[in-house]
């Protein structure tokens, strides 16, 4: 991931604070990259959810790695672009699901390294291969199924709620270099045909389902 933020004179230093209880909103964190208030943090992670549970400590890693995420996206398109894709319900799918995919390619870096057993805990909700299309619609895995060698559609016996995700060969640092172009859902599916890695043909990056 790029550097996630940039100080300047009227920027101060990326701040990430932890509060050990809950938020009133029942998130798990948030970013604000251009708050200038010095007594509250850019990134704020709250270790207890709305149902009264204290996060694992690997779930507060990725829900850092998602919040930092966004900081990052706001830092690379700006604060106006960033803006538009994240307040309108039609494209907030691409902020959402680009931290998703970084915080589970970083998770699973730090983790891996504890063993199989480890990693299998860090890597929650199962990579977001569980997800269907009438779950959430910002948080997908289109972004990992990019990168991933998993048809959930398969995996899952065929349930056509599912993905077909017959793509793979793309790395988060490749879509990084892209994510400047990913203003809406029809530049998105542009981009990646015009980048896909080789063995990736036009039909797979279509049929996913997000697009």
């Amino acid at each position: 991931m790029s550097t996630p933020y940039t100080p300047s004179v009227l920027k101060p230093k990326l701040k990430v604070g932890y509060y050990h209880h809950d938020h009133w909103r029942d998130i798990n964190g948030s970013a604000i990259p251009f708050r200038e208030n010095l007594t509250i943090p850019h990134v704020c992670i709250y270790g207890k959810d709305g149902s009264g549970y204290w996060s694992t400590t690997d779930f507060i890693y990725a829900t850092t790695c998602h919040e930092v995420a966004h900081v990052s996206h706001w830092e690379m398109v700006g604060e106006g672009a960033f803006a538009l894709i994240w307040l309108n319900p039609k494209t907030r799918i691409i902020p959402e699901s680009w931290a998703e995919a970084v915080s589970w390619q970083l998770t699973r870096n730090e983790y891996k390294r504890f063993g199989d057993f480890a990693l299998s805990s860090a890597d929650f909700n199962f990579s977001k291969q569980v997800w269907s299309n009438n779950m959430n619609k910002y948080y997908t895995p289109i972004f990992i199924d990019l990168i991933d060698n998993i048809n959930q559609r398969v995996k899952y016996s065929g349930l056509l709620n599912y993905p077909n995700d017959n793509v793979t060969g793309y790395t988060v640092a490749k879509l990084e270099q892209l994510l400047y172009a990913f203003m809406d859902l029809d530049l998105l599916e542009a981009t990646l045909l015009v980048n896909k890695p080789s063995g990736v043909t036009n039909e797979s990056i279509k049929e996913l389902g997000f697009l």
